[in-house]
């Protein structure tokens, strides 16, 4: 062990377990110092091949998360009994039908009305919920891949909500939008695009007590460091750092109202470099998820034209991105699930 630690170990105080820094302090010949781990920063930017590989990922999943709700459309339509808890064996098993999955990156969220309220609910006994024609349901949800690692969240509507519901699900959708059309200079921090997400549930009066989005590993933990995006730097959370090329963040703008309903659309956006002239280095996003929005739950009067011309062609682009993968039954679905608004 002498060989191998000794010398000036860099110690990150906030993240290493207490044994690990009790070990070092106390190892002769080794001289703890505190500071920032620079692997993170290494990590969080993804080269062209994490890329590549993640892109296959993103794709395998949305195949597997398109599948699903197909499914537990087809079930709910036939009278079936679908609870919380069938709904996440529904997802393990379409995620294990495809090519080197080995497993969900994290314990599914599965939430039907206003346990959805909660934003990391986890269906019990008490609480497993039965599916009904009606209200909204959520999935937050992710799988594990030998070429990626993913995490999404859909909001869907089984039936018939509420207008002032409805009113929330289309903001949401909309902030959802306006973060992945951002466009901006070298130098921005999550914090300084936050408000674009949060602009439209702000101008209502609503807001979201959680950050807008978090760093995800390549095979590795769904959330990490240091990028993501929130309204205000927390000492106590590392996601504030500049917006580097090759860093893959969420985007999951979203309401959680008490007792009545919670929504979340969470997509995933790779940073990258757009033009680069006499103002300096732009960037923007590409949104690596292709899986499709609920457009029963969307009140069309409030979103705006830019608004509605990108979610057209991110349902054209999903369509064409997954439906050689699916068979005829859920193509056929997902066909009527995108269609032009």
């Amino acid at each position: 062990a002498s060989s191998v630690v000794s010398g000036r170990i860099l110690c990150p105080l906030e993240t290493v377990n207490y044994y690990l820094y009790h070990v070092l302090v106390n190892h002769e010949g080794a001289e703890v110092v505190a500071g920032f781990d620079l692997v993170n920063n290494l990590k969080a930017v993804k080269n062209e091949t994490e890329i590549k590989n993640t892109h296959n990922a993103q794709v395998k999943d949305s195949c597997a998360l398109v599948g699903a709700m197909q499914e537990i459309y087809e079930k709910l339509d036939a009278g079936e009994l679908v609870t919380e808890y069938d709904v996440r064996e529904i997802l393990e098993v379409h995620r294990s039908r495809q090519p080197l999955n080995y497993g969900s990156s994290f314990g599914a969220i599965v939430a039907y009305g206003a346990n959805a309220a909660m934003m990391h609910y986890s269906a019990t006994e008490e609480s497993n919920y039965k599916l009904e024609p009606r209200d909204l349901f959520l999935v937050d949800s992710g799988g594990q891949y030998f070429d990626g690692t993913t995490d999404i969240t859909r909001t869907i509507a089984l039936g018939p909500i509420p207008e002032n519901v409805r009113k929330d699900f289309t903001n949401v959708v909309r902030g959802m939008i306006r973060l992945s059309k951002a466009k901006f200079l070298y130098g921005c921090r999550g914090y300084n695009l936050d408000i674009l997400a949060r602009g439209p549930l702000w101008e209502e009066g609503v807001d979201y007590k959680c950050g807008t989005g978090h760093g995800i590993g390549f095979v590795l933990n769904v959330h990490e460091g240091p990028n993501g995006f929130r309204w205000k730097v927390r000492e106590d959370i590392d996601d504030s750092c500049i917006l580097e090329e090759g860093m893959v963040t969420t985007n999951e703008p979203g309401v959680y109202v008490e007792n009545s309903h919670g929504i979340r659309i969470e997509n995933e956006i790779v940073v990258r470099k757009a033009e680069k002239n006499e103002y300096g280095q732009f960037m923007d996003f590409e949104v690596i998820t292709f899986a499709p929005i609920d457009l029963d739950a969307i009140d069309e009067s409030l979103i705006l034209k830019d608004e509605k011309v990108y979610l057209n062609n991110y349902h054209k682009q999903v369509y064409d991105k997954i439906s050689p993968y699916l068979n005829e039954e859920e193509k056929q679905w997902l066909k009527t699930y995108t269609r032009e608004i």
